[in-house]
């Protein structure tokens, strides 16, 4: 079982391969590194690579406005959010006032807009905004609306956000343009980048990407120097656009659907990988 460090439920979280990634900066000589992930989502991986000092600092960057503003409330304002968490009740009506700011936003602040999709991300099916309430709007189902709700635990974790607060940017820009913003690296740098699923990405995503945009995203990246690792679904067309570069398939358990799924991960060519390989607790299909 990998630790959750984030207080986020999110489809295709990257924690679960922590001990390759840690183990990729450590055979790349790069302990301390500036880590920065351009589709951050629920950067789990992110804050235990930061937690466990493999990172000096961390980006968290993500276009969509929901995600960004839960992290920069959670990295700015982590008080205010957990005086929210102890007053709020974890009631269908509150899941019902949440869902409403989210569907329509106007006019509401960013404080309202990061605690109601926190309060859906924790109360919905799977974490996915448009997965139903956990337990149904009649709570008549076999786990209830709190099942994924347990304040204590969030606490807990916004704390420690709060206090790697200074070792922590968050950003919303679109993830090419988050790498162009840090094109001059520094030696010390890492990029990991985890972009939308490619075949159910509009399923899970409000930012999700069509072809044209996993292309150009993969003609930028090929022009990094860099080192850099990406992470995708193991499709075909996903194997074209980087035929150029090493790449490693392996099995991945989501917890959207409890269904083993391929991934593939493809490598810079400023990257040693072959100690990491063996980290990964699933076999690799090579």
């Amino acid at each position: 079982m990998s630790i959750a460090h984030s207080p986020l439920r999110y489809p295709g979280g990257k924690n679960c391969i922590f001990s390759f990634v840690s183990c990729l900066i450590a055979e790349n000589d790069m302990l301390g590194c500036k880590y920065i992930e351009p589709y951050a989502g629920g950067a789990g991986l992110a804050l235990r690579l930061l937690y466990e000092e493999f990172a000096e600092s961390i980006v968290i960057n993500d276009l969509d406005p929901l995600v960004h503003a839960f992290w920069c409330t959670c990295v700015n304002e982590p008080g205010k959010l957990i005086e929210w968490i102890k007053e709020t009740p974890v009631t269908v009506s509150i899941w019902k006032q949440c869902k409403e700011i989210i569907r329509n936003p106007e006019g509401a602040s960013p404080f309202e807009m990061a605690v109601s999709f926190f309060f859906l991300n924790r109360t919905n099916v799977s974490g996915v905004l448009s997965g139903g309430i956990i337990g149904g709007v009649n709570q008549t189902g076999k786990y209830k609306i709190d099942a994924r709700y347990n304040k204590a635990a969030l606490i807990q974790k916004i704390e420690k956000i709060g206090r790697f607060s200074s070792r922590i940017e968050v950003s919303k820009l679109d993830g090419i343009k988050l790498v162009e913003k840090y094109k001059k690296y520094r030696a010390d740098t890492f990029l990991y980048l985890d972009p939308p699923y490619y075949e159910k990405g509009s399923n899970l995503y409000l930012n999700a990407y069509k072809d044209a945009d996993h292309t150009r995203l993969s003609e930028y990246v090929s022009t990094l120097s860099t080192p850099w690792l990406l992470s995708y679904d193991n499709h075909s067309f996903i194997i074209d656009l980087y035929n150029a570069f090493e790449k490693r398939a392996y099995k991945l358990q989501h917890s959207t659907s409890n269904k083993i799924g391929d991934e593939v991960l493809i490598f810079s060519r400023k990257i040693s990988f072959d100690k990491s390989l063996a980290m990964l607790r699933e076999p690799l299909i090579i």
